[in-house]
């Protein structure tokens, strides 16, 4: 059962919004910030702002969500912080002023994150709805990536962010109208529970899953290996593709690919082949790295696109199902921000990790050849650690009158 139908419709629209206009944010602005005559080890510095956000806040957002029950509020807040930074960014090119505004973009997108927790409470955790959310996500991250080169084209770099100001605005008319429904949310979670239970009353309690806190691990070192390689991919296929447009659509067909990978996971991923799915993703992953240390033209490129994109669909998506599905009301968005956690902090010192690399040598390739072992630790954490189940606690679930 859909809680809300009209909801998540809305929701879906929003998020394909949000990740549409992100999207040209994380592959473009290397690009914007080269215009602007900063050198190689402190553009990766300034690009680790996002990460850095995505670090600190999503475990603050969810905890607070949480406790007050309540997620429209930080989705609607995130969503107008987002359309402001990029106003905002559009009307300076003062570096100072870019990277104030570049952090509260990170923020506010952070924020706006607790959408997929609403989501996920709204279809009551099916593996094929929360598909359609991932799906919905790398749909939006194509149109970015490859409508991003094209305005490039056209219109060149400094206007990068008027573009997705006119983007991300649509996405707070959509946001006011979704409705929360958090008592019925909470009412339909306690009623499954009991019916889960062969009949037997269980009043305020529940059983819950713990999580496998191997997932986190398994974020942390793969997002601080292949992480700080997106936002300079758009850079380093510069030096072999001479459009815009081309290298838009390698970026972007990636995530196209990844679109029709996800909806497919909603089917194929089950509590058995979990790990399977996690271990063959975080191999890609390094897979992937060391094939952009090789590509030298179009072809090449658009190959280990296809990898990577297997790499992100597999792994991820099994994390997310996961998650859904050992968490509850009163745990899912603080759960879901330690998930972000993870993948955000390991992009931020692998960002950190690899601007110190530059600065020793300035060569992106040799960097880059230093980043494939870390996927292959996150292979060895899953294969170890992992565990579907894990033991039962008791929880109170507490409904508002």
């Amino acid at each position: 059962m859909i809680i809300s139908k009209k909801s998540v419709i809305l929701i879906l629209i929003s998020v394909f919004c949000l990740n549409f206009a992100g999207m040209v944010v994380f592959t473009y602005t290397p690009k914007y910030l080269l215009y602007l005559g900063t050198n190689r080890p402190f553009t990766q510095l300034i690009v680790s702002i996002f990460p850095l956000t995505a670090f600190l806040f999503p475990p603050l957002f969810g905890f607070i969500s949480d406790k007050i029950q309540n997620r429209k509020v930080f989705i609607l807040t995130g969503s107008f912080g987002i359309s402001l930074a990029f106003l905002l960014l559009s009307l300076t090119q003062n570096l100072i002023f870019s990277v104030i505004f570049f952090f509260l973009f990170g923020i506010s997108f952070a924020s706006s994150n607790i959408t997929f927790t609403l989501y996920a409470e709204l279809v009551e955790d099916k593996n094929k709805l929360i598909s359609y959310y991932n799906a919905t996500i790398v749909a939006g991250w194509f149109f970015g990536a490859q409508f991003g080169g094209i305005f490039i084209d056209f219109y060149g770099i400094e206007k990068i962010f008027l573009f997705t100001l006119m983007v991300s605005l649509p996405s707070i008319i959509f946001v006011l109208f979704i409705r929360e429904k958090r008592t019925l949310i909470l009412e339909r979670y306690k009623s499954r529970e009991i019916g889960s239970q062969n009949g037997l009353k269980i009043n305020e309690h529940e059983d819950k899953m713990l999580i496998s806190h191997s997932i986190y691990y398994g974020l942390f070192f793969r997002n601080f290996s292949i992480k700080p390689i997106m936002p300079i991919l758009a850079i380093i296929m510069a030096l072999y593709l001479n459009s815009n447009t081309e290298i838009g659509f390698l970026v972007g067909i990636n995530f196209f690919i990844q679109f029709f990978l996800m909806l497919l996971a909603g089917k194929f991923i089950t509590h058995k082949n979990m790990k399977s799915f996690m271990v063959v993703g975080y191999s890609l992953s390094a897979l992937t790295i060391f094939g952009y240390i090789i590509s030298t033209n179009f072809w090449i490129y658009l190959l280990f696109q296809f990898v990577f994109a297997f790499s992100y669909s597999t792994h991820w998506a099994a994390t997310i199902m996961y998650i859904s599905q050992n968490t509850t009301p009163t745990n899912k968005g603080q759960i879901m921000g330690y998930a972000n956690a993870s993948v955000f902090s390991g992009s931020f010192l692998g960002v950190l990790f690899f601007s110190l690399l530059l600065t020793f040598n300035p060569d992106y390739y040799i960097a880059m050849s230093f980043m494939i072992i870390f996927p292959m630790i996150s292979v060895i954490i899953i294969l170890l650690k992992f565990k579907p189940h894990q033991k039962l606690v008791k929880q109170i679930i507490e409904i508002p009158k």
